[in-house]
């Protein structure tokens, strides 16, 4: 059972939630908190396993309370849902160490896999996110557009963001030059990603 916290601001936006999520069986909805200074106390009572945080909202919820759950919680991994299009905002959370981050006009199939993810402690990024962070559309069957690649695909990421070219990669990699673009071809093929932002992507891989 994934024991979750939403901390929300918004009273439907909370009560949206709960309606949507209440279906799946594996996920529990264990409290809510409209205002920073309720974290410790719910945090403490409950441990939960994701917290589903919307920060900056009328500064009731801010950047601050991220920090102080990663710092003070470590064991409750946080999902931010947000409807801030800034690619500034959303890059300054992933500078505090966010990994999971998600639309508020993401789909339920989306929301619901970003859940999942963070609370395996993996990376999420929904479609939109990345629309955001890249400034073009991607598109990855799993809308999960980081972990979808593979460790030697995201290797080839972090060596083409470098600078070098097929036949410098071929050679680092002790690999044909026809193999190096057999992976570039995958990974275009899963993430609609035409290295146009490349070394952004791997700055993001980083951070993984």
């Amino acid at each position: 059972m994934i024991d979750i916290i939403i901390a929300d601001n918004q009273v439907l936006t909370r009560e949206g939630l709960k309606a949507t999520l209440s279906g799946i069986i594996d996920i529990k909805i264990a409290g809510y908190i409209a205002h920073g200074a309720e974290l410790h106390q719910m945090l403490t009572a409950i441990n939960p396993v994701v917290v589903l945080i919307d920060p900056n909202y009328n500064h009731r919820l801010t950047a601050e309370d991220i920090t102080a759950i990663r710092s003070n919680y470590s064991s409750a991994r946080i999902l931010v849902l947000s409807n801030r299009k800034s690619k500034a905002e959303i890059t300054a959370l992933l500078d505090l160490g966010i990994k999971n981050y998600v639309s508020k006009e993401c789909s339920k199939e989306e929301l619901v896999r970003a859940i999942y993810a963070t609370a395996k402690g993996e990376q999420f990024f929904c479609t939109q996110t990345f629309e955001v962070l890249f400034g073009g559309k991607l598109i990855a069957q799993n809308g999960d557009l980081i972990t979808h690649l593979s460790p030697r695909e995201k290797e080839l990421v972090y060596l083409i963001a470098d600078g070098l070219t097929n036949k410098e990669i071929a050679e680092k990699l002790f690999l044909s030059v026809h193999t190096i673009k057999t992976h570039r071809k995958n990974i275009i093929k899963k993430l609609g990603f035409t290295f146009k932002n490349v070394a952004e992507l791997a700055h993001l891989l980083k951070r993984a």
